[in-house]
């Protein structure tokens, strides 16, 4: 498993760890039942504190992401699949947000998708 942090992100440290190793599984790099490094060890290796990793942990947890056995660590617990049908469904939610207030700023269908290529554009570069 390998997590890179940037500490200029705006994105949060924990969310940082979540969707690399959510990208992990989703690539096939991380198999259901795989183990995961444990808490402590990757706090110590990104050099973040034990909370935030737990929080990372605990949130992938939530969403069914892995599983822990207390006393052997945690665990991947879902297929690619699982992960690609959330990732579609919070782009959905997401994209139905993007119109609604699209809708209310006056913009065409056309001026929303120009405005998602820029962003998309951005995001690439």
């Amino acid at each position: 498993m390998n997590i890179n942090l940037s500490l200029q992100s705006e994105i949060p440290a924990y969310e940082q760890i979540k969707m690399q190793i959510k990208a992990q599984i989703l690539s096939g790099e991380l198999a259901p039942d795989a183990p995961l490094i444990s808490i402590r060890q990757l706090a110590r290796d990104l050099r973040v504190s034990v909370i935030t990793t737990t929080r990372a942990y605990g949130d992938l947890e939530a969403e069914g992401l892995i599983y822990t056995i207390q006393g052997r660590g945690s665990f991947i617990k879902c297929k690619p699949e699982t992960v690609r049908q959330q990732y579609l469904s919070a782009i959905d939610d997401a994209l139905k947000t993007a119109v609604q207030k699209g809708m209310a700023a006056g913009l065409s269908l056309t001026g929303l998708q120009d405005r998602l290529e820029e962003i998309f554009h951005e995001q690439c570069h």
